[in-house]
């Protein structure tokens, strides 16, 4: 009984661990694609000029 219970509560842990995991590495990505979007809308302004609307 004891080894079941410890079995699912080390699946539970780890699942959180996963999910904390993949939040944070969605923090780290919004954060790097945010600034290479921006360094490339300044290069592709600074060559062709501004955008048209």
């Amino acid at each position: 009984m004891f080894n079941a219970l410890a079995s699912s509560n080390v699946l539970f842990l780890a699942g959180a661990a996963l999910m904390a995991l993949s939040a944070a590495g969605m923090a780290v990505a919004a954060v790097v694609l945010r600034i290479s979007g921006q360094r490339l809308r300044a290069k592709l302004e600074e060559e062709f000029g501004k955008k048209r609307r």
